[in-house]
């Protein structure tokens, strides 16, 4: 599955959203969007939302394997 951010370089939740799955060991592509908001997270067909959205789901270890299962 991949992982995949939408972002712009000037986005500090970008940035936070990255470092975030690089310390869960997660591989992810980053896909530069220069309009719009951002980030949006998608795992696989899963959307995930934006940097608020993932720490969510980081609280639940069910939810975070499952949608995270095989990104590594």
């Amino acid at each position: 599955m991949v992982v995949k951010i939408m972002s712009r370089d000037d986005c500090t939740y970008c940035q936070q959203a990255k470092e975030f799955l690089t310390g869960f060991e997660i591989d992810y592509v980053e896909e530069h969007q220069p309009t719009g908001q951002v980030p949006q997270i998608y795992a696989g067909d899963k959307h995930i939302g934006g940097y608020t959205e993932l720490l969510e789901l980081s609280q639940s270890f069910s939810e975070w394997d499952e949608t995270f299962a095989g990104s590594k």
